[in-house]
């Protein structure tokens, strides 16, 4: 069940990130950013609920929708291709903001949906 789970949750989220890509052809470095980062806060959020919540079913959410839905809608190997991509054709600097901006962002956006996510799984609790 548990695979099961990841991988319906993984095509959802490939389906979602093609999907959404295809809304921006013309700026592929942006939409994979904002795909990554988006996906950091929502993992964050997710995270942090579940750790402030007892919920029965916290680990099947946890996989369908941080490894599979989440993991298939962001791409670390695209973002790595573009970066050395950058960097190869001798956009150093490009190349560089991005790698290192991205990463950067990443772990903000992480922290923030952390701390988002357990004020939401406290809410209401007594």
């Amino acid at each position: 069940m548990t695979y099961l789970l990841v991988m319906a949750g993984g095509a959802l989220g490939v389906l979602a990130r093609v999907w959404l890509l295809s809304l921006v052809p013309t700026a592929p470095l942006a939409g994979v950013l904002a795909l990554n980062l988006s996906g950091a806060l929502a993992l964050g959020v997710l995270y942090g609920f579940l750790e402030a919540r007892t919920l029965r079913a916290g680990r099947e959410l946890r996989l369908a929708v941080g490894t599979g839905l989440l993991g298939g809608l962001t791409t670390h190997s695209t973002f790595v291709l573009q970066s050395q991509t950058l960097l190869a054709g001798g956009r150093l600097l490009m190349g560089l903001a991005h790698l290192l901006g991205s990463v950067s962002l990443g772990v903000v956006v992480a922290a923030v949906g952390l701390g988002l996510g357990g004020a939401l799984g406290r809410r209401g609790r007594t």
